[in-house]
């Protein structure tokens, strides 16, 4: 078995970037590596729905209770349960750009207090337990305040499951910053958790370059060959 890696953050926050960069690098290592990210719009049955309601289609965000949409999130998962296997079981390190932590964090922002730490429990038993999706050895979630996403959206491709310039995550930047928060709070509360800074201290945005010497730095420190 791979050594398994989930990359998390809000939207904007370089996790593609830093997946791909984290894939050169360890193959220029000689090792072999492999990465997935989630959702899989257009390569499950579910990923296709998940993309109909980040384009509004089931209806505003806040209008949508958070159980329904963290089953389609996990279902989605279960339906690449054997290709996270396979790939665990063919390669020397595993980079999942998103994965159950982004369940965690967006479905658990919509919740506060008491009710939102059940829910995330729930939400663990859910996709670990009872749809048994692998377990990451580190999770690491790039730390990008939520006012400084819109800009970085921006500049985003377009995407193929939205015809908008905004999914209905990307575009409400209150509930972007409640997600950060609870990926704060995650970190806190979760051995296996750990953050990156995307910004410095006096609120410069850092450049790819150093965010991923702190990945490296961070795998080498808490999840060693």
């Amino acid at each position: 078995m791979s050594r398994f890696i989930a990359i998390e953050g809000i939207d904007g926050s370089g996790k593609g970037t830093q997946t791909a960069e984290l894939q050169k690098h360890y193959e220029q290592q000689g090792l072999r590596c492999s990465t997935i990210t989630f959702p899989r719009y257009s390569e499950t049955m579910m990923g296709k729905q998940i993309g109909r309601f980040l384009n509004g289609e089931f209806g505003p965000l806040e209008h949508l209770h958070p159980v329904p949409i963290s089953l389609m999130y996990a279902v989605e998962r279960f339906e690449s349960r054997a290709l996270i296997e396979e790939k665990l079981n063919n390669c020397d390190i595993l980079i999942s750009d998103r994965y159950v932590g982004s369940n965690l964090a967006h479905q658990g922002a919509h919740l506060s207090g008491e009710e939102q730490q059940e829910f995330l429990d729930w939400i663990s038993k859910l996709e670990f337990e009872l749809f048994g999706v692998p377990q990451p050895d580190l999770v690491i979630v790039l730390d990008l305040p939520a006012e400084s996403s819109a800009d970085r959206v921006a500049m985003k491709k377009a995407r193929d499951y939205t015809d908008q310039v905004t999914d209905l995550h990307e575009s409400n930047q209150e509930y972007l910053a409640a997600v950060h928060e609870v990926y704060r709070m995650l970190c806190q509360q979760k051995e296996t958790w750990h953050l990156a800074p995307c910004m410095s201290p006096s609120g410069e945005g850092l450049s790819v370059d150093l965010i991923q010497k702190n990945l490296r730095e961070l795998i080498n420190k808490y999840c060693p060959e």
